[in-house]
């Protein structure tokens, strides 16, 4: 049994303070123990009381700091046993406060999707329940959530948003702010134990092409299973739907990575001939017909369009728990997913927001070159 636990993790998700009723303690505890009591659990809780972790007021709770770092001290050892969106939302409360200046210059000026967790009605430990909102009012007249400030930032995580995606371009702009590309490797390759290996070097071959081109390029863990590379153009010389342009350059920065794929080391190229057949390219940049591309790996030009969104850098993916973070170009062939956790991350807030300064860049060279294309 995890009461002990299950009582401090709810306590400890609330605002610092915060009473909870005992009637609302006993319904979740029920709802994630299952085989225990109203009795059992009040007995547990005069114990968290009786060695300073949880604090009685009348009928309500509060836990202490003490009992704050008590549950932390458990988690390691219990916490694939306790509710998964409030280990989540717990996460984020202690990860933002720290993250939140380095997150907010994505955000600002620009309309943003969050996504709030709560807990799955049927498999509240394995599961949770995503809410995604995009408004902050629907009524009389859609109004775009938009968040200026950290305090606002902070009280959007008190509500249990953990994931923050704003979208490319600023608010009632017609022009992306972003180039971004994101790496989404197929079912085949996400079966092969290497392939994150495989996309870090399709990313760093995406970098060569853009600084071919005269283009500072950063890089970021998607905060799942793939990369994304960003850059950010000058945009004021270039007309018409220039969205379009950007899926175009998209589409000739691909070709252009294949070609550096081919002339890999022939051992490199067999990890790849691994998972797609080699009369196939190993990358593509149709979205479309996924079955056809699970073989390979996309890169994915698809949030390129008005009202297109991305997930910030910085910020919490809501499925894993773990941070889209930057990643250091000269660090690339060294990282590996288990450094995008919120406690690994904030130990290098700093260095990372350095490596993801995103210098306007002149698209003149990519403009020509992309022109030549013949399909789009």
């Amino acid at each position: 049994m995890r009461v002990e636990e299950r009582i401090l993790l709810l306590l400890a998700i609330k605002e610092r303070g915060r009473k909870i009723d005992f009637s609302h303690i006993v319904e979740k505890v029920i709802r994630d123990e299952g085989n225990v009591t109203k009795s059992e659990v009040e007995k547990v809780l005069n114990s968290l009381v009786s060695r300073n972790l949880v604090l009685k007021f009348n009928n309500t709770y509060a836990i202490t700091e003490e009992g704050r770092r008590f549950l932390f001290s458990r988690l390691p050892e219990v916490e694939d046993e306790l509710n998964l969106s409030y280990r989540l939302v717990l996460r984020a409360k202690e990860y933002y406060p720290k993250a939140s200046k380095y997150l907010l210059p994505f955000l600002k000026g620009r309309a943003v999707s969050v996504i709030k967790v709560f807990s799955h009605e049927k498999d509240p430990i394995n599961k949770i329940k995503p809410l995604f909102v995009r408004y902050a009012k629907y009524k009389p007249k859609k109004i775009f959530i938009q968040i200026n400030s950290e305090k606002e930032l902070l009280r959007f995580v008190a509500m249990h948003a953990i994931d923050f995606i704003p979208y490319v371009h600023k608010l009632n702009a017609e022009k992306p702010d972003w180039l971004i590309l994101d790496l989404d490797a197929g079912e085949n390759f996400l079966r092969y134990d290497k392939f994150f290996e495989l996309i870090k070097i399709v990313a760093k071959l995406v970098v060569e092409v853009l600084e071919e081109h005269e283009i500072k390029a950063c890089l970021k863990f998607s905060g799942s299973r793939g990369v994304q590379i960003w850059a950010c153009l000058d945009n004021s010389e270039l007309k018409g739907d220039v969205f379009a342009l950007y899926r175009r350059f998209s589409v000739y920065i691909q070709r252009e990575v294949e070609k550096k794929i081919q002339n890999l080391p022939k051992e490199i190229l067999d990890e790849f001939y691994k998972v797609t057949p080699k009369w196939k390219p190993i990358t593509t940049s149709v979205v479309a017909k996924k079955q056809e591309r699970r073989d390979q790996i996309l890169i994915d030009w698809s949030s390129m369009k008005k009202h297109g969104d991305v997930r910030a850098p910085f910020s919490m993916h809501y499925k894993t728990g773990l941070i889209s973070c930057p990643i250091e170009i000269n660090k690339l062939e060294e990282f590996k997913i288990e450094h995008a956790k919120p406690e690994i991350v904030v130990k290098n807030l700093e260095n990372l927001s350095k490596a993801f300064e995103l210098r306007p860049c002149s698209p003149e060279i990519l403009v020509k070159r992309a022109e030549r294309i013949s399909t789009f």
